[in-house]
């Protein structure tokens, strides 16, 4: 049954007798959430920006710096 799950879905009792797969050696490749494309940072700092400049260049510019800007946002707002 064990090789029929996929092992980041496997729950301690489906782990053969010997041990877990971390354990035995096994490598796990780590999923992102996002790969490719704007990060929720990016897109929360474009929005704010354009809301309160209603300009695409600073909203272009606010989403460079992301987080920096969300930050300075809510500590001068």
């Amino acid at each position: 049954m064990a090789d029929k799950i996929k092992p980041e879905r496997m729950r301690p009792e489906d782990y053969a007798p010997e041990g877990s797969p971390m354990s035995r050696g096994a490598t796990y490749i780590r999923k992102e959430v996002v790969s490719k494309g704007v990060g929720f940072g990016s897109a929360l700092a474009i929005v704010i920006s354009f809301n309160t400049h209603q300009s695409i260049i600073w909203a272009m510019i606010h989403g460079v710096f992301s987080w920096l800007y969300v930050i300075y946002f809510a500590l001068t707002r």
